[in-house]
């Protein structure tokens, strides 16, 4: 890995950033918050390190085999990026931040919450759409056993949970996101859409036959939200969900419980795609016409 230069401070932002000549820079999430905020485009380093978790521990020293003096990108629970250098490659890693990245530099930090509601279908399959999906900026992945999905049994299901929160870690380290989307399994189609009927001001369920395309949709929602006066409360984000159905497409009354609580249905252009590839294409779609990718 790249030496950080910490002897040159007039090239040091960027080669924290991770941006110099294309230099990698990896990324992890950390639990803590550095004991005193590094200040942005200041070089003095904070008065604590940070320990990286087990997992990113691991990675750090068998699959980036890190060194003292690598550098990095740190992620708080707060949503703040600091550029840091590897103070500690032993277990844990130790990291130390030292320049608190903002704008561009930061990584993708999004106005809107954009989040995919996915009919279960096979394990490849969701584990692709997970990541994908984060890539492209997914805010959340709620994931509903539809009448056309394969049965999950509640004996693997913690285990396949824990899989896919893995997979969007991983994702939203390698895409430079500022937060990891959170991924859950609902119990149901109703209890799915119950459980985002007060979060989500939106419910677009991503169909091939419907009539309007997913922008139309979009701007005529957004035109009647400022026509209406209707901003998000203070601290909240306008939020979406897009559903998108198993591979066999829901059933007459699945989309009769989703389009009776208010749902529209939209479709995202003239090929019909696969289950895996419409709800990242969605939320790609999504992100752009909402001016937000």
């Amino acid at each position: 890995m790249r030496d950080c230069g910490r002897t040159d401070p007039a090239g040091l932002d960027d080669r924290l950033a991770g941006r110099e000549h294309g230099g990698f820079c990896p990324r992890f999430f950390v639990d803590n918050e550095p004991s005193r905020s590094a200040v942005s485009g200041s070089t003095a380093p904070s008065v604590a390190e940070i320990a990286l978790g087990a997992e990113d521990t691991q990675h750090a020293l068998k699959v980036l085999r890190v060194r003292k003096g690598d550098c990095c990108q740190v992620v708080t629970p707060s949503g703040r990026v600091y550029a840091a250098v590897v103070s500690a490659a032993t277990d844990p890693v130790r990291v130390e931040p030292t320049v608190l990245l903002e704008g561009a530099t930061a990584g993708a930090a999004y106005r809107t919450k954009v989040g995919l509601v996915q009919a279960l279908a096979r394990p490849s399959l969701m584990d692709y759409v997970i990541e994908k999906g984060t890539e492209v900026g997914a805010s959340f992945f709620l994931l509903v056993p539809a009448s056309g999905s394969p049965r999950l049994r509640e004996e693997v299901k913690a285990d396949r949970l824990k899989r896919w929160r893995r997979i969007a870690r991983e994702a939203a380290k390698q895409s430079r996101q500022t937060a990891v989307p959170w991924v859950d399994v609902a119990e149901s189609v109703t209890s799915g859409l119950d459980g985002l009927s007060q979060s989500c001001s939106m419910t677009l369920i991503l169909e091939p036959g419907a009539p309007e395309y997913l922008p139309h949709v979009l701007r005529a929602a957004l035109a009647r939200s400022k026509r209406s006066g209707g901003e998000p409360a203070p601290g909240q984000r306008l939020c979406f969900s897009l559903w998108v159905g198993p591979e066999g497409g829901w059933t007459d009354a699945e989309l009769h419980s989703v389009l009776a609580r208010g749902a529209v249905m939209a479709r995202l252009g003239r090929a019909i795609l696969r289950a895996e590839t419409a709800g990242p294409v969605g939320v790609a779609v999504t992100r752009l016409e909402l001016d937000d990718w």
